[in-house]
């Protein structure tokens, strides 16, 4: 008997888990040709990873709240080299570019979420070969003594190769420090780096991250950077609603609920932390639901057990007395308390 492909028994098996019946099913299977076992066995060893589909890292992209200009910027990349690599494959030039970013925007805005997707992504398409995600800023790759930086350098540039090295605040290898003293130390990652960024065959992509303003003094500090890094992707505030959006998706992820009360209640605490400069982003709306709502909520909720029970439902609504005042989350910000009126970009 000629058997079905493995993508047959991958969607039966998906099916099969969506069921409330499986073992019928395999009954029913049982009693018409016998074969049930059959069936089971070819199961085994299909990875639960091939048998039910995985959402693709553009999808994840596609996903996040805001960051249309980066989304755009990112699919319109993926489609040069995707388009370049079938021109390859039927027997056409394609030109060669070097594929380096610089992500710039404020703090909280997105920026190593989406360069971890961008490797991601990069692997998916085969463009890089493994899309591996290397970590680094000024204080892992810059040594104390002569020598140790291009070492540390080359090393973390041979745990990229397939995927990304991305350094966050990537200026600080060329800014001064320690009283206005050059940074030679850091200007030695940066020639270290040279040959990596300056190769567009190597099977490694460099991530630079940071402030806006900073990065363009970082590419004016050496003539060859601008052509080094050809792709720069802004990264905007999120506004108000954006913002609202992502702390809905939060809330719902761990089966929370918010009335509506406390809802316009956040929202004015946002609206009123979003008013002082760099204050996080998406970044400062996690760390207020996690720090402090949730924490509020679970303190309310363990009072109220000790004189009568609750059922999961009241124990998972935010009311307005567990949203905190603008004095809890920005404590070391006296005028933010002040400050009345105004809202995200």
């Amino acid at each position: 008997m000629k058997l079905p492909s493995h993508d047959y028994y991958r969607r039966l098996l998906e099916d099969f888990r969506k069921s409330d019946d499986l073992q019928d099913n395999i009954s029913v299977q049982q009693e018409s040709d016998g074969s049930a076992e059959e069936y089971a066995e070819l199961f085994v060893g299909i990875p639960e990873s091939e048998a039910i589909p995985q959402t693709s890292a553009m999808d994840q992209l596609m996903a996040l709240t805001g960051l249309h200009d980066v989304k755009h910027a990112v699919s319109r990349e993926v489609s040069y080299h995707r388009i370049m690599s079938l021109r390859e494959k039927l027997g056409r030039k394609a030109p060669k570019r070097l594929m380096h970013m610089l992500l710039t925007g404020n703090p909280g805005c997105g920026k190593t979420t989406v360069g971890r997707l961008i490797g991601k992504i990069y692997k998916e398409e085969g463009i890089l070969s493994s899309g591996q995600f290397v970590e680094a800023n000024r204080a892992s790759l810059v040594g104390r003594y002569i020598g140790e930086s291009e070492q540390i350098t080359s090393e973390k540039i041979e745990m990229a190769k397939g995927g990304i090295l991305f350094i966050d605040e990537i200026y600080s290898l060329t800014e001064s420090h320690e009283g206005g003293m050059k940074n030679d130390f850091g200007m030695k990652v940066i020639d270290t780096l040279m040959p990596v960024l300056s190769d567009d065959s190597s099977d490694i992509m460099v991530i630079g991250a940071g402030y806006r303003s900073n990065m363009q003094s970082f590419i004016k500090s050496n003539p060859g950077l601008a052509s080094r890094f050809p792709v720069v992707i802004d990264f905007k505030d999120f506004i108000l609603q954006e913002l609202m959006e992502i702390c809905h998706s939060h809330i719902e992820k761990y089966d929370f609920q918010i009335a509506a009360e406390a809802e316009n209640k956040l929202s004015s605490l946002i609206e009123r932390v979003c008013a002082v400069k760099n204050s996080g982003n998406a970044r400062i709306v996690l760390t207020i639901l996690d720090n402090h709502v949730i924490p509020n909520l679970c303190m309310r909720i363990d009072k109220m057990l000790k004189t009568h029970t609750m059922d999961i439902e009241e124990m998972s609504l935010i009311i307005p007395e567990d949203i905190p005042g603008i004095k809890e989350i920005l404590p070391l910000v006296e005028k933010s308390v002040s400050n009345i009126g105004f809202s995200c970009k």
